[in-house]
């Protein structure tokens, strides 16, 4: 071996370091906003034959009223703005297979409800039926137009006393 062998060969100079350039991250696109929600609830009532059964003409409709008088307990609905109550209630009483009869009716806004729970108009009398508030209130037309707005609290109860018994006086 010849001393030249030996010798460790010299180490290059280093290179100065440069600073990495950064990576660019990847440009996500600006997220969608979120559509707006539009909740209301709504619930529906036979407290005024749960509580006295003798209120009743049609006995055979005594299976079918729950003793608490709640056919439907508040529930959230979500709705596109142009529904109205109708359309709540036949979609929550779908949502939830809760009994249904309506026919068109020009006098009442385009829709009477029958029957709920099969709880039927008459069933307590001349007198008895479904109505329905709004917010506390109780319009003075039919539930096919009235549009819901964010927050109503739709109810739907029964009367045995042309709505007298359940807090309606806007025609008394």
């Amino acid at each position: 071996m010849s001393p030249a062998e030996d010798e460790p060969e010299p180490e290059a100079p280093a290179e100065p370091e440069t600073p990495a350039e950064p990576v660019a991250e990847p440009e996500t696109p600006p997220a969608e906003p979120e559509p707006e929600r539009h909740v209301c609830t709504i619930e529906i009532s036979c407290w005024t034959v749960a509580e006295d059964l003798s209120k009743l003409e049609n006995e055979a409709v005594i299976p079918y009223i729950p003793a608490d008088g709640w056919i439907l307990p508040r529930t959230e609905m979500e709705f596109t703005p142009g529904e109205t109550v109708a359309d709540i209630l036949d979609r929550a009483t779908w949502e939830n297979d809760v009994q249904i009869e309506h026919r068109p009716e020009a006098g009442y806004g385009g829709m009477y409800v029958l029957g709920l729970g099969f709880l039927y108009a008459m069933d307590a009398g001349s007198e008895s039926g479904w109505m329905y508030h709004v917010n506390g209130q109780f319009p003075n037309y039919g539930c096919s137009r009235y549009e819901v707005q964010d927050g109503d609290a739709i109810v739907w109860v029964y009367t045995c006393d042309l709505g007298r018994d359940v807090g309606d006086n806007s025609v008394w």
